[in-house]
């Protein structure tokens, strides 16, 4: 059953990051403030100016006297662009937040993820289309091919073809808010809750009428830090070869033994060498996996991440306690009766 959200009470976020838009940011603003207001009762758009070096905050603050509930947060320098989002959810009020990058995402898909909020979902990703139906795209493939990559490291729940477009209940927010790494996390640290997601694919856009740039050399590092910094398992990983590599210098130990054994001409001192280098490399590999895993022990408490989520509440239609705790207010009925009577 769909439910109407202009008759509910639900607070709607929007959360854009903008960089240099004086060209076209007032077209976005009045597309996506014709929208909301037709759809929904109460809502909030949150930009967050990253830094601009043009006219872009002059134009807000020019529109801001004509449509209602803008907001705008002016960063002092340049930041990563997904980390401008998490900047922008946390000043975000809203009791469903929505991500959107201002330059390429669509607006029309909003009353459709609110629904699928209202369907028990607690995110829900945007699936760019043309990553979808495998458009051939060097870019797009490598794309996939990570986010493959991440989940069978990672085993987390997360959709291969993420977009910035998704939305977030309040609860979803605050499982990962206090998370210390969350600027550089963006694109994964939603899965961090295991929360119910659902997705939906759109057509993506180019509001700046710029080409698209996009750097590889960027892209590898950005990969190779959400790895690092989501999971452990690199350092477990590392644990594993370090024990491997004393695994094989204990296997070399017995080989020159066997060797000094059953071969008549030996080169003098080799035993003595050899055994001495099999020992000391397996005391290092020893000393390496045991450091690895004390590492990931700490990265592991680093995270802060919950230790639980409870994902779905339910109670009683009538609840005893609620009906104890309003004892005062029936026993002033009851006394206001019994004046009556005796009136």
């Amino acid at each position: 059953m769909s439910i109407d959200p202009k008759k509910s009470d639900v607070l709607i976020s929007i959360v854009s990051p903008i960089r240099n838009s004086a060209g076209w940011i007032e077209t976005y603003l009045r597309e996506i403030h014709t929208l909301i207001e037709a759809t929904f009762k109460d809502y909030e758009i949150v930009l967050v100016d990253n830094a601009s070096t043009d006219h872009t905050v002059e134009v807000i603050e020019q529109l801001q006297q004509e449509l209602r509930n803008i907001q705008l947060y002016c960063l002092a320098r340049s930041i990563p662009h997904e980390s401008a989002f998490i900047v922008g959810l946390e000043q975000a009020i809203g009791d469903v937040v929505i991500t959107l990058d201002a330059a390429y995402d669509p607006v029309s898909p909003i009353p459709e993820m609110v629904e699928l909020v209202y369907a028990g979902a607690e995110i829900v990703y945007g699936l760019r289309r043309d990553r979808v139906q495998g458009s051939f795209s060097l870019y797009n493939y490598l794309s996939k091919l990570f986010f493959k990559l991440y989940r069978q490291v990672t085993g987390e729940n997360l959709p291969i073809t993420v977009s910035t477009l998704r939305l977030y209940t309040r609860r979803a927010i605050n499982s990962f808010l206090d998370n210390s790494d969350r600027y550089r996390l963006f694109s994964v640290i939603a899965a961090f809750s295991g929360l119910r997601y659902k997705t939906f694919t759109y057509e993506r856009l180019n509001r700046t009428g710029m080409p698209i740039k996009q750097s590889y050399i960027q892209a590898i590092a950005r990969a190779l830090s959400l790895i690092f910094l989501s999971s452990h398992y690199p350092l477990r990983l590392l644990s594993f070869i370090a024990l491997l590599g004393a695994f094989l210098n204990v296997i070399y130990s017995f080989y020159v033994l066997f060797v000094n054994l059953f071969k008549s001409k030996v080169a003098e001192g080799w035993t003595t060498l050899s055994l001495q280098n099999s020992v000391m490399f397996f005391i290092l590999f020893m000393i390496l996996a045991v450091l690895s895993e004390y590492v990931a022990k700490l990265f592991i408490n680093h995270q802060n991440r919950p230790f639980y989520l409870v994902a779905r509440e339910s109670r009683s239609l009538v609840l005893v306690r609620k009906q104890e705790i309003n004892v005062i207010k029936s026993h002033i009925e009851t006394q206001n009766s019994i004046a009556e009577d005796s009136n």
